[in-house]
């Protein structure tokens, strides 16, 4: 099966020499600028969605665009792995499962850096925890042009967050909080921020009492987000990063504190995982019909296994006594670099 990758920035190129690696035909298509060629990969200036021949399509394009493409494609019965990240295109692609189920496709949303990797993660981390009570992540860094707009517009959105159970708005920006990402980037000052995170996890998990999601940013940032971007972008971010905390309870251990990070530069882990979501929904028996996100796959740990090696990953564990709603300090947490055999 053939699969197309609509957009030819960072993300889609990336995706699509993945998914050349994994052994899939690959077409990438451009928004009308001619591409160099790829080896082992077809481009093709310019695309039409209602024209499109393929069963399978990754939208590495625009946020808000990607909207208007998914609904095209999923009318003809064509399945869509989604990379958007803006908040309003994440619940508007989610709004699309009755239509999908109606033309027998799927689409999965989220499928990018964070949210995409920062949920595989989350899910990694709660396996075999009772119950879940508090989940925070946080990003360092952006992607491409597109990215990096993105990041300078969500510090002035509003942030959606849960508290006690019940979603709320917060203001972006708000809530210094020190993140010890993993070198290269280290320690980062992260605030709140219009990020899609928290509603793709409130979606898997609706009974966490607490759901944060922060983002890295420097006074300059916080202090130009409400003006237009003072500079161009950057052609790409070549450190990223995502932090994971999960707060749990076991009966055996009590309270659990389990801590994931990745580091890679956005662009890359945001084609990484888009490519791996494409490959299982082309090389799978069974699959859905309708939206989830990239949690519909069944083992998370062998997609999180299958990442580049270029993806760093680094594990902190810990166990706490006390009641499991606790907010107690963690004390002496391990920390070493992760294996992927997961065992």
């Amino acid at each position: 099966m053939r699969v197309a990758v609509l957009g030819a920035g960072l993300v889609g190129q990336r995706a699509a020499r993945y998914l050349r690696d994994l052994g899939s035909e690959v077409t990438l298509y451009s928004r009308g600028r001619q591409l160099r060629p790829i080896a082992g990969i077809e481009t093709v200036a310019g695309f039409d969605p209602g024209q499109l021949s393929t069963d399978l399509a990754i939208l590495a394009t625009e946020a808000m665009h990607q909207v208007q493409v998914a609904e095209r494609l999923i009318r003809r019965g064509i399945s869509v792995v989604a990379t958007a990240d803006r908040p309003l295109a994440v619940r508007t692609l989610w709004t699309l499962d009755s239509l999908a189920q109606q033309h027998g496709a799927a689409v999965v949303v989220g499928a990018a850096c964070a949210p995409g990797l920062s949920t595989l993660m989350v899910a990694k981390l709660a396996e075999g925890l009772d119950g879940v009570d508090t989940i925070t992540t946080a990003r360092f860094g952006t992607g491409g042009p597109a990215c990096a707009r993105e990041h300078h517009r969500s510090m002035a959105a509003e942030a959606w967050e849960v508290q006690d159970g019940a979603g709320r708005w917060a203001r972006g920006g708000s809530g210094r909080t020190l993140v010890w990402f993993p070198e290269p980037a280290g320690p980062q000052d992260c605030y709140r921020a219009g990020l899609a995170e928290p509603f793709l996890l409130q979606q898997a998990f609706p009974d966490v009492r607490r759901i944060q999601c922060l983002q890295a940013a420097t006074r300059r940032d916080r202090a130009t987000a409400r003006l237009p971007m003072l500079r161009p972008p950057h052609a790409e971010g070549l450190v990223g990063s995502v932090w994971v905390e999960v707060r749990g309870h076991t009966t055996e251990r009590g309270v659990e504190h389990r801590v994931l990070a990745a580091s890679a530069p956005q662009a890359t882990a945001a084609g990484a995982v888009a490519a791996l979501v494409a490959h299982d929904l082309v090389n799978r028996t069974s699959t859905f019909q309708g939206t989830r996100s990239v949690l519909w796959s069944t083992s998370v740990t062998h997609l999180l296994q299958r990442l580049p090696k270029d993806i760093g990953l680094w594990a902190h564990t810990s166990a706490i006594g006390g009641r499991p709603l606790s907010d107690s300090p963690i004390q002496a947490a391990r920390k070493w670099r992760f294996t992927r055999d997961f065992s």
